[in-house]
């Protein structure tokens, strides 16, 4: 019985030095990075050009909102809402058959970002910020 104790004892004390040390060098190298947008999906600029029409220039959203979904229009509504007047993204509307989907088109007219309803405001008025600067 002592001896398995003491070998317990001895594993731990090898483990804790050995993430000790690990921790020392590795850690060091790789810093937590936390995404620049916050989407159920993202791409780099110049990945996806937005679709002809979005006007180039500023911060746009395009909507595409299923027919009928009345609550996908008031969420949308009142997140862009919330949002400084001049922050506030051009919207782009379509409706569509299936699923509401929103998308943010960065100043170069590329496609940056996409949420499907509903989604978290915080994280859509935090993009837009973060592509409007």
């Amino acid at each position: 019985m002592r001896r398995a104790l003491a070998a317990i004892l001895c594993a731990a004390v090898l483990g804790a030095v050995g993430a000790a040390f690990a921790h020392a060098v590795v850690g060091r190298r790789a810093a937590l990075v936390l995404p620049e947008l916050h989407g159920q999906v993202s791409w780099p600029p110049g990945a996806r050009p937005a679709p002809a029409g979005v006007p180039r220039g500023r911060v746009a959203v395009i909507a595409l909102v299923a027919r009928g979904c009345t609550e996908c229009l008031a969420e949308l509504r009142l997140t862009l809402n919330q949002l400084p007047t001049l922050l506030r993204p051009l919207v782009v509307r379509r409706v569509v058959r299936g699923h509401s989907v929103l998308l943010l088109i960065d100043r170069r007219g590329d496609v940056r970002t996409g949420y499907t309803f509903p989604f978290a405001p915080a994280f859509v008025e935090g993009d837009v910020r973060a592509l409007s600067k």
